[in-house]
């Protein structure tokens, strides 16, 4: 098969599922539900295709949660083997946010700022489609890899280098979003990662003498600096500071915590200001899995309550503290492991409360398929692996002491861009204490 009859088919296959996603009897009425709750039902059929493509690549649907392209399989099951080898390879895509490093006769060579890893992509369609994109910029695009080469499947974005500062909080946020997406594709970057979460394994019980503590969304940032603290520098805190950010809630009871809903543009912001700038008070856990890493976990001694008190209906909020676990996919399996070996009666009240008759199996099938089928390391951990998260936060520093600088009663008036900074640095203002956007 010569390279275009290849694209061609590629090219038709896509076709052919996007076709399927808008015609199935299964898959059209859970699109149609997606488009509404992204108040999207009415859009042009241009906005429509762009919502189309993640959605058939990231979607699981029916009882056991299979993918749009296995629902296509099963209702064409005589396709042929090209064809079948291009879907097994579609079901390896993958989006993420790229700089643009060259700009090819026939595709891109882009830079992955989530697993920092350079990719060479080859384009589907013909390359005056993308006069725009030049090198510098970044784009959000979705590529995926068939035998041992690169395609471009989307480009939904295309952004400025002067816009840098967004395009690394985005990447920071598909990391937490999607931990395994910084590391998955690179063997390198996996292994600063297993490294990482070893090495902090073992300055974890350092640090405390145990793998999880129990406090309140007030003392958690405490209690997280403290272990960043020894990390960085060695230096371990007493016992006395340790039980000082140790605190019980009053009553334990699950609600919704409206600051935890954040976006890309405003999840650094949010997130910097910690758990202590919530409104409200609510029980945290810090947990370290041997196997994962570090997580931090809102309301997880009100979930454990649930199984250890008899009348769990005292507890307010309790079934949707359990559907809150089980839903959420940054909680990994291995804490509903964690949960359900302390508890023998795990899988009865839980099966009681959500009106299921689930084994333990079937549960974590169900709700935790990805972190069943690949090791999911905290996206915590995965962080500390990371140099756009590493830079922004020598960013944010920056400005700190700058901002600092300014409250220590030095004269800033009128100083000019290019005048000395008046601290004495001997550095242009421009380059020292002037405040940054």
């Amino acid at each position: 098969m010569s390279v275009i009859e290849k694209l061609a088919v590629i090219s038709d296959t896509v076709t052919k599922l996007m076709n399927f996603a808008l015609t199935d009897e299964t898959v059209k009425p859970d699109f149609d539900e997606y488009l509404t709750t992204l108040s999207a039902k009415n859009a042009d059929s241009a906005k429509i295709q762009s919502l189309l493509i993640p959605y058939i690549f990231e979607r699981r649907l029916t009882s056991d949660k299979k993918t749009i392209i296995e629902l296509y399989e099963e209702k064409n099951p005589d396709i042929i083997k090209e064809e079948k080898e291009i879907l097994q390879s579609l079901s390896k895509s993958f989006s993420s946010i790229f700089e643009v490093r060259r700009v090819l006769s026939n595709g891109f060579e882009l830079f992955n700022l989530v697993n920092e890893k350079m990719y060479r992509i080859l384009s589907l369609v013909k390359m005056n489609n993308f006069r725009g994109i030049t090198p510098g910029q970044y784009t959000l695009c979705r590529i995926f890899p068939m035998r041992d080469e690169y395609y471009l499947l989307e480009v939904s974005n295309v952004i400025s280098s002067i816009n840098k500062e967004e395009v690394y909080k985005y990447a920071i946020a598909k990391i937490i979003e999607r931990p395994e997406d910084a590391y998955e594709g690179n063997p390198k970057k996996l292994e600063q990662v297993e490294t990482v979460v070893k090495d902090f394994a073992k300055k974890f019980e350092e640090c405390f003498n145990c793998d999880e503590i129990i406090t309140t969304n007030v003392y958690a940032d405490n209690l997280i600096n403290i272990f960043n603290t020894y990390c960085d520098e060695g230096i371990k805190p007493s016992k006395d500071e340790i039980e000082a950010n140790i605190k019980q809630v009053e009553t334990n009871r699950y609600y919704t915590v409206e600051d935890f809903k954040n976006n890309y543009s405003n999840f650094m912001e949010k997130s910097l200001e910690g758990f202590s700038s919530h409104s409200g008070v609510y029980d945290i856990a810090i947990i370290y899995d041997k196997e994962l890493g570090l997580f931090v976990l809102p309301f997880y001694q009100t979930l454990c309550k649930i199984y250890e008190v008899e009348d769990y209906k005292t507890i307010q909020g309790y079934k949707d503290c359990i559907k809150s676990f089980l839903e959420n996919d940054k909680i990994n399996a291995n804490i509903i492991k964690r949960i359900a070996n302390k508890y023998p009666c795990f899988m009865e009240r839980t099966n009681e409360i959500l009106g299921t008759s689930y084994t333990f199996d079937e549960l974590l099938n169900y709700y935790k398929p990805d972190s069943l089928e690949k090791k999911i390391y905290s996206s915590a951990s995965v962080l500390y692996t990371s140099k756009i998260f590493e830079q922004m936060m020598n960013a944010v520093s920056t400005k700190e002491e700058q901002v600092q600088k300014h409250k220590e009663g030095i004269d800033y008036t009128n100083v000019g861009r290019n005048d000395k900074c008046p601290c004495g640095s001997g550095k242009k203002y421009k380059n020292c204490c002037m405040p940054r956007e």
